[in-house]
């Protein structure tokens, strides 16, 4: 019987005789790592683990009209009212024995930096999670602090569907709330679903594509309201449900010059001690979402994406 390559190396398997494996020197990784949100807040610095804000407000307008030669009369004043944003703590561990980084590896140079690099691309993953869901908790000894992020922080303008189909009109009602409020709405995050349902509002545009591009384009990047332009952004961690035809989807409406990160500390990669024969180092950092004003986001949840 004739001596062939399958024998020695069957295709789909580690195991083989004498011929050599053929590992490419390349990792390939296509998890995702957009950070939209995270990447658009500006950010400022606070001192403390639990960070307070104040906001006032103006009395309504109202008829004012009085009679020749009246008196000044005394009125009741208001002081400003305090709200509060809870710095959470963001770490990541990682370690790699002493014969790791000896041994000759594929795709990468040295293993600690691969390891370093990829565990900075989840920390920042995991900020963006917090940014969009997380709920605020204040933490003990035995419970780690949660900053609330923007589904749970904004509450004024945040409305509740149990199935409403997000129509162009209910899609702007929600837009409107802003109107109470002095603020400029100009970005938009939400799932594909949501991305879909707003880019199939302007159907009333025409395009002019010529025949030779021989393509067809259904992408909006900004939605021009009432309330003015507003920045699309596709987010994967706002709410999605399972299919496009159930509800659970969400989206934010936001005004980004009353939101901020701020940091207590900023993002810091620490070698920490030896304790055997490996190298452990650590990333640290510590953030709240600071709702400068809450009323300056308009949050949906819960709506059915209106697609064919």
């Amino acid at each position: 019987m004739p001596l062939q390559t399958y024998q020695e190396f069957p295709v789909g398997t580690q195991k083989g005789g004498t011929i050599r494996e053929d590992l490419l020197d390349v990792i390939t990784n296509l998890s995702p790592r957009d950070t939209p949100l995270f990447n658009n807040l500006g950010s400022v610095q606070v001192d403390a683990g639990y960070v307070e804000i104040l906001t006032d407000t103006l009395n309504a307008a109202a008829v004012n009209a009085w009679v020749e030669g009246a008196a000044a009369t005394d009125v009741n004043l208001s002081v400003p009212s305090r709200s509060a944003a809870i710095v959470q703590t963001f770490m990541d561990h990682f370690w790699v024995s002493g014969r790791q980084r000896s041994v000759t590896h594929a795709g990468m140079a040295d293993p600690m930096a691969y390891q370093e690099l990829k565990n900075t691309k989840e920390f920042r993953t995991d900020i963006e999670l917090a940014l969009h869901r997380g709920s605020a908790v204040t933490g003990d000894s035995d419970t780690a602090a949660q900053t609330a992020g923007f589904l749970n922080a904004a509450s004024t303008n945040n409305t509740s569907s149990s199935g409403t189909t997000l129509t162009e009109s209910v899609f702007n009602d929600l837009l409107q709330l802003a109107y109470s409020y002095n603020m400029n709405l100009r970005e938009v995050y939400c799932n594909m679903f949501l991305k879909r349902t707003i880019n199939g509002y302007t159907t009333d545009t025409t395009r002019f594509i010529s025949a030779d591009a021989r393509r067809q384009v259904d992408i909006v990047d900004a939605y021009e309201s009432e309330i003015g332009i507003l920045a699309l952004f596709k987010s994967r961690y706002q709410l999605q449900s399972a299919s496009k035809t159930t509800q659970g989807n969400s989206f934010i409406a936001i005004d980004p010059d009353h939101w901020k990160v701020g940091w207590l500390r900023a993002p810091q990669t620490f070698e920490l001690g030896k304790d055997g024969d490996r190298d452990r180092r650590m990333i640290v950092g510590e953030l709240a979402l600071l709702p400068m004003h809450e009323t300056a986001a308009v949050v949906g949840q819960g709506y059915v994406p209106y697609l064919p």
